[in-house]
């Protein structure tokens, strides 16, 4: 399955990212985790998070780049999802299998 995690905070201002969205979501084994809408109050809740991970075998982050950086709620979500159970390993330049 492929887990799109999508955390844009201002999507009514992006045309061509819902335009992706709604493409992405006609696909058989695609899961779109919209983390705005999902975590509004930025409360993640990590165990259902994790789960999602543990089901896919292909993860994409779509996101605006704000500074060179991710928004505050996907960097929120790397700090507190990854888990080395889930088989995923932390390295210098982000998260590998």
């Amino acid at each position: 399955m492929i887990l799109i995690i999508y955390a844009h905070p201002y999507p009514h201002h992006s045309h061509a990212n819902k335009r992706m969205l709604e493409q992405a979501g006609t696909l058989e084994n695609v899961e779109i985790r919209s983390l705005y809408h999902l975590y509004p109050d930025f409360n993640i809740d990590v165990a259902a998070e994790q789960e999602a991970l543990s089901r896919a075998s292909l993860i994409v982050w779509q996101h605006p780049m704000q500074w060179y950086s991710v928004p505050p709620l996907l960097k929120l979500w790397m700090d507190k999802v990854p888990h080395p159970r889930l088989g995923l390993r932390s390295w210098r330049y982000g998260i590998a299998w």
